[in-house]
């Protein structure tokens, strides 16, 4: 199949989609469930158990509104659940409690937070999936407040942070966004952590490794049937993205566009397309044209033409909500795409959740496998590559790597927590015959519990992780330990 033939279907259903959107009802504005939100969790393990059936949950973040939606349907389904489910939705319940109401209002400090990390290392390579934070040798400490308005059709959400590290201070926007909402269709632009794909330790196109990006975005913030016979691919929803990356490349300030459609088609059955693109920067053309050719993936490899550097493919993920042993299956696959044909040089990533073991409902596991190639996230032209602010933009580990992750989890719904354990091993240059294969194997673990005994709506995180770095370039093997822990107050 041709790039032209997939570019007619892409257009089909965008034009569907602001058929479904803009001529949809009115709809207040609201914004964005956080990526760090336990609620997520909450939500991958009742959609993994069948309690939420019409949850698109792989592309992140989702909606406010969206997220009372499933809270809904998980409380109405769990009626002849066991008490531990029913928990769990409780929990949910009381997380979205503030937003049930359609009101308008302003809270100039939603919640307050600070995070202490002490690191025996300068090492960035154990700092990934954190929204571009790096954390110095020594003792590092951050205080965060988080502020919401919304009022009719806009809403707004700032989340400024101050770092502090011996005698340096520095204050910086985590997340930040402002969002209009017109006739159903989410308009928004700013600072907005996103998340795309079914993996959890990774995402191959897009993730909050690097700095959230300054960027417009559109979507519809709930799933909507299509119409016509496209109505057979269920409920659907599409995300895109633009934005212009940094300063600090070879080809400077570049443009980074990005489009994601979820289907469900069944209640076991969630299916995701998605493409990337970088194009324009200094010294090369980002006119309407060259915007064409990148949507239509015309300038890619093509002589005379402002090429781009451009990735596309998709992930399906399927839910067997046995009640002996419910199973959850995924795979992402994306390459590189070409003028003319179908992505090359393909990356995958494929995972296994168990949401309980067998009868143990507290206990859960996850598995997943993730492998790039020599050429995945860099470009002859784009040579800073797929990156931003120097974290790669999806997948952490990088190019020509594996990623091996591991954790198994001990759920408190009771007290809105968890402890988990993980073992995350990484291989990078795993196709060269020359370099010696860099190794980097993380172990550690995460808690997280809310703290009524301590203050009314406060929480506590924390966690330890030992890395052990073999073969590094110029260095040799290294050990580095890691502890946080993070005190938070919701108002």
């Amino acid at each position: 199949m041709k790039m032209s033939r997939l570019f007619k279907i892409f257009k089909t259903i965008i034009f569907c989609t602001i058929f479904v959107t803009v001529f949809n009802r009115y709809s207040a504005a609201q914004n964005y469930l956080p990526l760090g939100d336990y609620s997520y969790k909450i939500f991958d393990r009742l959609e993994a158990e069948g309690v939420i059936k019409s949850g698109l949950l792989d592309s992140r973040p989702i909606s406010i509104d969206d997220a009372i939606r499933l809270y809904n349907e998980a409380y109405l389904n769990s009626a002849q659940s066991s008490r531990f489910i029913k928990d769990l939705v409780d929990n949910l319940g009381k997380r979205l409690d503030e937003y049930k109401e359609d009101i308008n209002f302003i809270k100039p400090i939603k919640s307050l937070y600070t995070r202490f990390v002490y690191k025996d290392s300068d090492n960035p390579k154990v700092d990934y999936n954190n929204n571009g934070k790096s954390y110095k040798k020594g003792g590092n400490i951050t205080l965060g407040i988080s502020s919401e308005a919304r009022y009719k059709r806009f809403s707004l959400y700032l989340n400024p942070e101050l770092h502090a590290y011996g005698s340096s201070k520095r204050v910086t926007l985590n997340e930040g966004y402002a969002v209009f909402n017109l006739a159903g269709a989410d308009f928004s632009y700013g600072k907005m952590k996103r998340w795309w794909g079914p993996g959890r330790n990774g995402s191959l196109l897009l993730s909050d490794n690097p700095e959230a990006l300054s960027s417009f975005g559109l979507s519809n913030p709930i799933p909507a049937i299509l119409p016509g016979f496209l109505k057979y691919l269920g409920l659907f929803k599409a995300t895109f993205f633009a934005g212009k990356l940094d300063s600090n490349r070879v080809v400077s300030k570049p443009y980074l566009w990005g489009l994601r459609l979820d289907f469900k088609p069944a209640p076991f059955l969630e299916i995701g397309i998605e493409r990337t693109a970088l194009l324009g920067g200094k010294g090369r053309s980002s006119n309407l044209k060259t915007w064409l050719k990148s949507f239509t993936g015309k300038g890619e490899n093509v002589s005379g033409v402002e090429a781009g550097d451009q990735r596309a493919g998709g992930d399906i993920k399927i839910t067997l909500p046995f009640k002996f042993q419910p199973v959850q299956l995924y795979l992402e696959a994306d390459g590189e795409d070409q003028a003319g044909i179908l992505p090359s040089h393909w990356a995958f990533l494929s995972g296994l959740y168990l949401p309980r073991i067998l009868g143990l409902e507290r206990i859960s596991y996850r598995i997943e496998y993730a492998r790039t190639t020599e050429v995945w996230y860099i470009h002859h032209i784009y040579k800073t590559g797929y990156s931003y602010k120097g974290r790669i933009i999806g997948h952490f580990m990088g190019t020509d790597s594996s990623d091996l992750f591991n954790q198994i989890s001990y759920l408190l719904p009771e007290y809105g927590g968890e402890v988990s354990l993980f073992f995350d091993k990484v291989t990078h240059d795993i196709h060269s015959h020359t370099k010696p294969h860099e190794k980097v194997d993380k172990i550690g673990f995460d808690t997280q519990f809310e703290t009524p005994f301590i203050a009314e709506n406060s929480n506590i995180a924390a966690g330890y992780a030992n890395t052990n770095i073999k073969n590094m370039v110029s260095k040799g093997n290294r050990k580095i330990n890691e502890f946080y822990f993070q005190f938070g107050y919701e108002f």
